[in-house]
């Protein structure tokens, strides 16, 4: 199969369907009708000077023009680049500083975007850089068949340890990567796809856009936005012919949050046959939870896949089988040392439970790598390198402009195999080391939820704070009570850190489109001391300069 089939051969009776944000009513687009629009985007690309080679930034929310402007890029050869809306960002000044300086690293020859959301892009983009919104009817289409851009892709990383960077993905990685999605999620003609994600994020735009694009496969889009208000009209697809899905962990913890029972009834979801989790650490918790509330509707409680994946490699790198129950492993977060066996502690409630993200997909290769730069044995912690044919070509940055993946790439991210299957544990970056001991932000997070009075607020940064190894604790909102038993419960976790827990104002806690929490921005925050008058425990001292006795 290939990226481009469904323009070649579109069918009739299958195609996108987005939500109308307005009026919340499902709008249908055949492929056959796609595929015109498609054509026409293309000749409207090329009337305005872009050619092979060129970078197309594409503007827009879950819409029948996204297709159009992405697939249209990739006809002439050039390179797609989906970028964020403006709606995304709290701040208008923010946003163009973001776009300008995503139009200054990749060299942008056009932007793609809404008539919406032309006032305030155009204000971002410099003289040579053409802005582009709508499709006219009356133009002719680009006509016969496509010829594959060397690049397929430019996307952007999440920005969860800094500033978004570039990720130029050749084409053959981009079919690659989707190939081994499409063989790995046995996908067949039955199978129709509902999503909320953002389709400027790599989890949204491959695993449940272009997969089910590349199969011809009736495609449900929702914006986020829709989703954070009712997770019951995502769940309503998959009674109405959808099948699959992708989400990280937040998306799992959205539905159990905001989906009541009244909304739920009369729901048959017995054809769902999964969804794939991944972009963060997992939440075993959340995962069973979320079967619980949907297995008396038909949900199998084998719906759940994990995964593994990340941009620089395009997309996905390991998966569990479709189908295949939830594999747990307890491990001793105490004894999370890179390049030291991992101590299992089965039922132990003091454990950190750990979720399986199955075997590397077709193409690709996953090691794991002591600190010495070597290879290590099952059950040994170290840090995730991945090679193979999905890899990026180069990433782009603001201080190391271009910079080679090379063959092998080093993820930053720690985990073990066992049994075969690859464990997460969480960032390296995301964490301190004291007296030999790696502390995780993941694990004191895990900590921090079960003992705060708002979980889904509350977020832990660990690092080095004036000298001095500490976990930060964030809150969202008047924190009335329960504040040193919060405190308590982490400092017991962590011990030899020091703990402060803050309250702070609503919208404080950064997350990435994929609901990972932007530990790094909320950290530099944490050091200038903009946070400070939120300080409301202090594991050392508490707010009043009092001294802490500890028992």
């Amino acid at each position: 199969m290939s990226l481009f089939d469904w323009l070649t051969d579109p069918p009739d009776a299958r195609g996108l369907r987005v939500l109308d944000r307005r009026t919340l009513e499902w709008h249908f687009a055949s492929y056959r009708t796609l595929a015109a629009l498609t054509r026409r985007a293309a000749a409207r690309l090329r009337d305005r000077g872009v050619g092979p080679g060129d970078v197309v930034i594409v503007v827009r929310s879950a819409s029948h023009e996204f297709l159009a402007d992405f697939f249209g890029a990739l006809l002439l050869g050039a390179t797609p680049s989906p970028v964020a809306p403006p709606v995304t960002f709290r701040s208008r000044d923010a946003y163009l500083a973001h776009l300008r300086r995503l139009i200054r690293l990749v060299d942008a020859r056009a932007v793609a975007t809404s008539e919406e959301d032309r006032a305030v892009i155009a204000a971002a983009v410099p003289p040579g850089c053409a802005v582009v919104t709508a499709i006219p009817e009356d133009i002719e289409p680009v006509a016969g068949p496509p010829v594959p851009p060397e690049y397929g892709l430019l996307q952007w990383s999440s920005g969860s340890t800094g500033a978004p960077r570039g990720v130029r993905i050749p084409f053959g990685a981009l079919q690659a990567n989707v190939t081994a999605l499409y063989e790995w999620l046995r996908i067949d003609d039955s199978d129709g796809y509902a999503s909320w994600l953002p389709l400027h994020h790599d989890m949204g735009l491959i695993g449940v856009f272009l997969l089910p694009v590349e199969g011809r496969s009736d495609l449900w889009l929702m914006r986020p936005e829709e989703f954070i208000r009712s997770p019951a009209r995502w769940l309503r697809c998959f009674a109405e012919g959808a099948t699959m899905t992708a989400s990280p962990t937040f998306g799992l913890s959205q539905v159990l949050a905001r989906t009541t029972p009244a909304q739920l009834d009369g729901l048959d979801l017995s054809r769902w046959k999964g969804v794939i989790v991944g972009a963060e650490r997992i939440d075993a918790t959340v995962v069973r939870r979320f079967c619980d509330l949907l297995a008396p509707h038909g949900v199998r409680r084998t719906v759940v896949i994990p995964a593994y994946g990340l941009a620089e490699a395009t997309l996905a790198v390991t998966g569990a089988p479709v189908g295949a129950p939830l594999r747990t492993v307890d491990v001793d977060p105490s004894g999370l040392r890179p390049g030291h066996p991992v101590t299992y502690l089965p039922g132990d409630p003091a454990a950190a439970s750990m979720v399986g993200c199955g075997t590397p997909l077709t193409g690709v290769r996953v090691r794991i790598v002591g600190p010495d730069g070597r290879p290590v044995g099952d059950d040994t912690l170290g840090e995730i390198s991945v090679s193979g044919v999905s890899l990026a070509e180069a990433r782009i940055g603001d201080e190391t402009g271009v910079e080679p993946v090379g063959d092998t790439l080093m993820t930053g991210d720690a985990g073990f195999r066992h049994d075969g299957w690859l464990y997460v544990v969480g960032r390296l970056g995301d964490g301190v080391k004291r007296d030999g001991r790696w502390f995780f932000a993941e694990d004191a997070e895990r900590v921090a939820t079960r003992a705060s009075p708002r979980p889904r607020q509350t977020v832990a940064l660990v690092g080095d704070a004036h000298g001095r190894a500490t976990v930060a604790v964030l809150v969202e909102g008047r924190l009335t009570g329960g504040v040193e038993e919060l405190g308590r419960a982490v400092a017991r976790h962590c011990a030899g850190l020091r703990v402060q827990v803050f309250a702070v104002p609503a919208g404080t806690i950064q997350r990435t489109t994929s609901g990972k929490p932007k530990r790094r921005a909320m950290w530099d925050r944490l050091l200038t001391g903009v946070l400070a008058d939120a300080l409301r425990w202090d594991s050392t001292v508490d707010v009043s300069g009092t001294a802490i006795v500890r028992g």
